[in-house]
């Protein structure tokens, strides 16, 4: 036994003596009180694993949350972007070439967004990219690239 472990027990006996001589009993059980120093351990343990279940849950259903509006707010960005892009395109027969391919170039790229998790793909640099081409698109053909309605999605 290590000896922080030698200074802790003899803190905890001392503590748990002087904590049932204070209480003024003085028909106390030995027994008692040497096999509660033997399991204190044990049942600290068991406290300390019930505590930090109970704080995991807590925090797992936070970030669940807090996933699920991050995700509502990347779909309708995305979708409005896939909407402005095909109107353009329905619209504008007459487009340049270079802004018909990359619009057709950004909505394959939406449509090939991971809708769901995936460790292969990176979700944050896909949608950077996705943004950027969308503003390059909106420059190429004289549109406003700003989002209407961010502020009312912000979570």
């Amino acid at each position: 036994m290590s000896a922080n472990a030698l200074r802790w027990r003899r803190k905890f006996v001392s503590k748990v003596i002087n904590a049932i001589m204070s209480e003024g009993k003085e028909d106390f059980d030995v027994n008692q009180v040497f096999e509660n120093l033997l399991f204190a351990e044990e049942q600290a343990q068991k406290s300390g694993y019930t505590d930090g279940y109970e704080s995991g849950q807590n925090k797992l259903l936070k970030g669940y949350h807090l996933g699920y509006h991050r995700a509502t707010l990347v779909a309708a960005q995305l979708g409005y972007y896939c909407g402005v892009i095909e109107q353009y395109l329905h619209s504008n027969k007459s487009a340049n070439e270079k802004v018909i391919s990359l619009a057709n170039e950004i909505l394959e790229n939406i449509h090939h967004f991971p809708k769901h998790n995936d460790n292969t793909t990176d979700i944050l640099k896909t949608l950077e990219n996705i943004k950027f081409k969308y503003v390059k698109f909106c420059s190429l053909a004289k549109l406003n690239p700003v989002y209407p309605e961010t502020n009312k999605l912000e979570f």
